[in-house]
């Protein structure tokens, strides 16, 4: 066989690797047990109780994972992510929050300025570790329904949101790290899913930019631009703003419901016209929950940037380009 069939042969087998969905940490592990629980809190000056959804690793996990929703959507929409990041033994919990409220307790800026709920809930994550949180209450009753009890508050933290779940997740690390800094050093970094700025005010680009200064580790995984995603405006305040050299990717056919995968509803396919795509639901998860481990061990796992052998299939087959950064 000659050098260049040998190579041609060698990529395509690579190719085929990454579209039947192998990755770099392929292994066997126990199904994530999940349990219901809420926490109680406040906004607009009256007591609220959000629904949470908690997702737990098979050990003891490493840290805990804020996954937030978009609008119009819920916690379960994120199941196939949240079920992930549990399998790479993240200790998960999944907020479902309304997306339009008069006192802006919702998870977007739109009737109301929703910035001091955002700053709420993160301090909610920040006392977390407390003794008698309404964090660590909730987990005390998630923990007995899912016969979990082995499971502590990890130190470590990572803020997740998805479109406008991006946003209240980044307003809320800013708060975080204004109000709490002793809170605010758990926290490892921010993985964002096709974030999406809000139509109104400047919450997202001002904490972004304040979070940039910081060196806040932030990674992004991005749609193409298109009305569900503000035409990618998010991302464009998340790239003029960092003063990293790897933001994160943009998926080539990536749509804006490709992070809830299989976890979507009838709401979300309408609202694309469109389906989100088994492959790029893959590619999101696996780069999220490395990137994701990354940030917690505070290292860099060389297969998941750019010049690491999976990334730079991603790049060969066209799956994903890098975002490109000042």
């Amino acid at each position: 066989m000659s050098g260049g069939l040998f190579r041609w042969c060698i990529a395509v087998v690579a190719a085929i690797v990454v579209f039947v969905g192998v990755t770099p940490s392929a292994v066997t592990a126990a199904p994530a047990a999940v349990s219901s629980s809420d926490i109680a809190t406040e906004c607009a000056g009256k007591p609220v109780r959000v629904a949470v959804r908690w997702y737990f690793p098979p050990g003891e996990p490493s840290a805990i994972v804020w996954l937030q929703h978009g609008f119009s959507r819920t916690a379960a929409n994120l199941d196939a992510v949240a079920r992930a990041y549990a399998k790479a033994g993240f200790l998960v919990v999944s907020p479902t929050l309304d997306s339009v409220n008069l006192g802006g307790c919702a998870v977007a800026y739109n009737i109301a300025d929703n910035a001091a709920f955002a700053r709420t809930i993160g301090g909610v994550f920040g006392s977390g570790r407390d003794s008698g949180s309404p964090l660590a209450t909730s987990l005390r009753e998630a923990r007995d329904s899912a016969h979990r009890p082995d499971v502590t508050m990890p130190y470590r933290m990572i803020f997740s949101g998805h479109s406008a779940g991006g946003e209240f997740v980044v307003v809320a690390a800013d708060a975080l790290r204004r109000a709490d800094p002793v809170a605010y050093r758990r926290l490892a970094g921010l993985m964002l899913f096709d974030p999406v700025n809000s139509f109104f005010g400047v919450n997202f680009a001002t904490a972004a930019a304040s979070l940039a200064a910081a060196e806040l580790p932030i990674r992004v995984i991005a749609s193409q631009p298109s009305v569900s995603n503000n035409f990618g405006q998010g991302v464009s305040v998340l790239q003029e703003t960092t003063r990293q050299e790897f933001l994160g990717s943009r998926l080539v056919t990536g749509i804006h419901i490709d992070a809830e995968g299989e976890s979507t509803d009838l709401i979300g396919e309408l609202s694309e016209l469109a389906v989100p795509r088994p492959r790029n639901g893959r590619v999101i998860r696996t780069l999220a929950t490395g990137w994701s481990s990354d940030m917690v061990a505070d290292t860099a796992t060389p297969t998941y940037y750019p010049g690491g052998r999976y990334y730079d299939l991603l790049l060969e087959t066209r799956t994903v380009t890098t975002l490109p950064v000042p």
